[in-house]
């Protein structure tokens, strides 16, 4: 369905771009996109940084509606279920752990090895013939340039993890440097579709960083040949959508009022290059953003169907001590804060002195969205136009190379998170 759709020769003109879209929109050739809210089985999802998790600490997260504890143990990041088998308590809660490799259950002392998951000792009976027996469900785990990735799912082996990254994230003589880690209230989807959605750039005007930088941003930005989204849909991945936009907007008119994109002269438009490419199962790349010397890398980790963990990462090229020290320190004091302030620390975005870093608008533009989506079923009542078939290619593309989609299993859906 998606060459199919790419391929359409009315494709380019705008009235019957809106007929492809609305035709779409009622045949809905991306049915298993929407059946899939606590997200897609079978895949690996950023889970946290790694500078998070000292040697031998513990960490509870959820993901995917799945509870799990992380722990490093010589070095290395292990994953293993957050309940006890025994009364199913989270070890999270109040992690025990008297040796390298282990973690006591404060309950009723059941103690498992976090590498295999072996029970090697109950402390509260010694002599117990479960020791040695019973087994804890563990995950398979990679930490790769500052982030810890866990695989959710069953496949045996684990499909490789550079199948599931953003090209970039593994490119050589990178150097990468974590932006910011929040959770917010939105579905995965949403969250992944605000990130290439070609118009929500708008929502942006008013960002501080256009107050800081003369950088021009159109108003909205959005392909008008085939031939600028391309599909990754090959039999291995990483699968996803690259979109290298060449309609921009940089004016429009309200019954005389003139609206400007910042930093631009809408007589005299800038040259503008910016390519945005969103991946399975839930990940972002912008080349040359915030700064035309970096990449912007995000991740969009299902919580559950109303939350999702928001991770941002800075990279560059980067090959001598002066160079890496330098990225790092204008990621710490420029970049970073444009792209994100924590919660609760910004003041309203109105342009007018301190605002929302740029991130930030976006999460609460996916707080917005996500009422409607998931209680008010605009799934199916939504209204698409033009900028949204990027959307629309990354819905089908997700349905059709998907490995699974999540559902809730054995584990709790209703704990509080």
């Amino acid at each position: 369905m998606t060459d199919k759709l790419s391929n359409d020769p009315e494709f380019g003109d705008e009235v019957n771009t809106e007929k492809i879209l609305n035709k779409i929109e009622k045949q809905k050739p991306y049915q298993a996109y929407l059946d899939a809210p606590l997200g897609l089985r079978n895949h690996w999802y950023a889970a946290l940084f790694g500078e998070d998790l000292d040697e031998g600490k513990c960490q509870g997260e959820t993901i995917l509606g799945e509870r799990i504890l992380f722990k490093r143990a010589g070095g290395t990041v292990y994953a293993i279920a957050d309940r006890c088998p025994h009364r199913g308590v989270a070890f999270s809660a109040r992690p025990e752990c008297y040796t390298e490799n282990t973690v006591t259950c404060w309950f009723h002392g059941f103690t498992f090895d976090v590498r295999d998951g072996a029970l090697v000792q109950i402390v509260t009976e010694p002599e117990s013939k479960l020791i040695g027996k019973l087994k804890h469900k563990t995950y398979p785990v990679e930490e790769i340039n500052g982030l810890v990735f866990v695989f959710i799912g069953d496949l045996q082996p684990t499909p490789p993890i550079e199948e599931d990254l953003q090209p970039k994230f593994l490119e050589e003589g990178m150097v990468f440097h974590k932006a910011a880690c929040s959770k917010v209230k939105g579905n995965w989807r949403i969250a992944a579709e605000n990130g290439f959605d070609a118009a929500h750039i708008y929502g942006h005007r008013n960002a501080g960083m256009f107050q800081a930088t003369d950088i021009p941003v159109p108003l909205s930005t959005f392909p008008s040949s085939k031939d600028e989204v391309k599909v990754m849909d090959g039999e291995k991945g990483p699968w996803g959508i690259n979109k290298a936009d060449d309609t921009n907007i940089w004016s429009a008119e309200i019954e005389g009022v003139m609206i400007k994109a910042p930093n631009a002269e809408p007589d005299a438009p800038p040259d503008y290059e910016i390519t945005v490419g969103v991946f399975l199962p839930g990940a972002l790349q912008v080349n040359h953003f915030p700064a035309p010397h970096l990449v912007h890398l995000e991740w969009f980790t299902p919580i559950d169907e109303d939350h999702h963990k928001y991770f941002i990462v800075h990279a560059s090229k980067a090959t001598t001590e002066d160079e890496i020290e330098k990225f790092h320190s204008e990621c710490e004091e420029i970049f970073a804060p444009a792209v994100w302030q924590e919660p609760g620390s910004q003041t309203e975005p109105t342009g007018d002195g301190p605002n929302w870093g740029f991130n930030n608008f976006d999460a609460f533009g996916r707080e917005q969205s996500h009422h409607a989506y998931h209680y008010e079923d605009f799934w199916h009542r939504e209204r698409l136009f033009r900028p949204d078939y990027i959307i629309v290619q990354w819905r089908m593309l997700v349905s059709k190379r998907m490995r699974g989609r999540q559902e809730w299993g054995d584990w709790a859906p209703k704990r509080d998170i």
